[in-house]
């Protein structure tokens, strides 16, 4: 009986305990404790992943601290080359498209290491009301330094979650619609009402207007990626970004460089910090000679009579001689000793004034000049040259360069036959997609020689001087050296010598992807081989 009684006690307590904790959930709660809904405690990582991720600047061996190791290796010793925008200091034999497998697999190491950063994001906060702007931003971003990493090494495998430990490599054309698709969703997903980053974002700093024109503004650039290989595709998402609205004038994308060593803005750092000369290309010195008919305002002793007024801000004298002159790309290493210790025959990038210089990432005269091909290509309804004008202002205006109205109206061409003028049609090498490239090609200048690769491989524009050696055992190049033959340069870079050793069957299908062997002339998806370079001159 006793049994009885103590028993019935216990369970009538068990069940008041249960009742109160059922009823008084909310008193055992620390009312000022913010809870996974009420905010997204992953905008510290974003951060972290935009700074330390961006065109890969700041990151060293892969992981997320400091130091330009990616940028100088992957960046400025092979992208500058291949764009020929510059020419650094030293002996590397990338200049001649030689790989160094070491880089690449740094590179591969630290971008894995971002987009399984993105992917742990996106998987933790999709879920979350109170995290749907930080997931949108993750979403653009992977699609960002994703097709970035496609753009240097073609199809490699793309995962999607942090479940996908060793995924397949994907084809490119899969990946692009991908990437179409979720831009697009982002945009959508993104809600001025709900919490997103505000300090931890270091390019618009919390501005979704801004984040989403950028998103857009990536759309119609991949969308023009994919003009030769499938111009459909290229015209709906060309529309459709232009139609969601891209970036406008004063929003582009920069980020400021943070303390620490190798953290100050990378070309200051390597030319000031390092004594390692960045100098002109002779591809670059034809480009901007001539051209706007304006006048040499730089301190050269020796210089053409006529300079693009970028062009004397870009470049300063060469330290021997006074000369403002580039140097030929890929001269073999018994010539390139000519060019000096420094490169101090040849002249040296000047825009360093500051370690504190912002990077660009995304400027909006490149959106201007590609609205401008877009609707001069037909892909979208708008005017071509109102669209060119604006990028060659904003560009302009950017740089504080003078005489922009009479640069504008000149007929006169540079070394190539390209001329300023929109409505002049005279010559060889000056139509007006070879303009419009020709001036989106300037206006990058320095920091975005990404996209000058790209065009020149998807284009072969602008006009280049063939690099006079290039390694045979690194890619199959022809014999002559033609302007006109878009197999002369560059297509991509291997993929890293782990991935055929440790990821064997992986590696294979990747191969496969490619159509073609791992090397460098073998040709990425959006790679059609078009010429549409005119040019005379040889």
């Amino acid at each position: 009986m006793k049994k009885y009684i103590l028993s019935s006690w216990i369970l009538a307590g068990v069940v008041l305990l249960t009742g109160c904790e059922q009823g008084l959930d909310g008193l055992n709660d620390n009312p000022n404790q913010p809870t996974a809904d009420m905010y997204d405690f992953n905008k510290s990582t974003i951060g972290t992943v935009l700074r330390y991720g961006v065109d890969m600047n700041f990151t060293l061996n892969g992981g997320l601290v400091g130091a330009a190791h990616l940028h100088e290796r992957i960046k400025n010793l092979n992208i500058d080359f291949y764009s020929q925008y510059i020419n650094p200091s030293g002996g590397w034999t990338t200049r001649n498209y030689t790989p160094n497998g070491g880089w690449n697999g740094d590179y591969w190491k630290a971008h894995y290491q971002w987009l399984s950063t993105l992917n742990t994001v996106i998987a933790q906060g999709k879920d979350n009301p109170m995290a749907q702007n930080g997931v949108a931003l993750a979403r653009v971003w992977r699609v960002y330094i994703q097709s970035q990493a496609t753009d240097f090494f073609g199809p490699i495998p793309f995962p999607k979650s942090p479940a996908e430990a060793n995924p397949a490599y994907e084809s490119l054309e899969a990946q692009y619609n991908f990437f179409f698709a979720e831009l697009d969703a982002a945009v959508k997903q993104f809600s001025p009402g709900k919490d997103f980053l505000t300090a931890e974002d270091p390019i618009y700093f919390g501005d979704i207007t801004k984040w989403k024109q950028f998103a857009n503004s990536l759309r119609l650039r991949l969308a023009l990626k994919v003009s030769e290989v499938n111009p459909q595709l290229c015209k709906a998402q060309a529309e459709a970004a232009f139609a969601a609205g891209v970036m406008q004038q004063g929003n582009d994308a920069k980020i400021a460089g943070t303390t620490g060593w190798g953290n100050a803005y990378n070309y200051y750092m390597y030319q000031v910090g390092w004594g390692e000369k960045m100098v002109m290309t002779s591809s670059f010195q034809k480009i901007l000679t001539g051209i706007g008919g304006v006048a040499y305002a730089g301190s050269a002793e020796t210089h053409p009579s006529d300079v693009d007024p970028r062009g004397s801000i870009y470049f300063d004298p060469s330290v021997t001689g006074k000369k403002w002159v580039g140097v030929y790309p890929g001269l073999p290493t018994g010539e390139h000793v000519n060019i000096g210790s420094t490169n101090a025959y040849m002249s040296e990038v000047n825009i360093l004034s500051s370690d504190k210089r912002k990077i660009d990432l995304f400027l909006y005269p490149e959106v201007c000049f590609m609205l401008a091909e877009a609707a001069e290509r037909g892909f979208i309804a708008t005017d071509a040259k109102t669209w060119y004008e604006n990028g060659v202002k904003a560009s302009f205006a950017a740089w504080n360069a003078g005489n922009v109205n009479s640069y504008l109206a000149s007929n006169a061409k540079n070394a190539w036959g390209t001329s300023a003028s929109y409505d002049d049609a005279t010559g060889a090498g000056n139509t007006k997609l070879e303009k419009i490239i020709t001036q989106k090609y300037i206006a990058n200048f320095p920091d975005v020689s990404l996209q000058a690769w790209n065009d020149k491989r998807r284009l072969n524009l602008p006009a280049f001087d063939v690099p006079k050696e290039r390694d045979p055992g690194a890619g199959t190049f022809p014999a002559t050296f033609d302007i006109k033959d878009p197999k002369n340069f560059i297509s991509r870079q291997i993929f890293p010598q782990s991935e055929s050793l440790n990821n064997q069957t992986n590696y294979n299908a990747g191969v496969q992807l490619l159509g073609g062997a791992d090397k460098v002339s073998t040709n990425v998806w959006w790679d059609k081989d078009k010429n549409y370079c005119t040019s005379s001159v040889q």
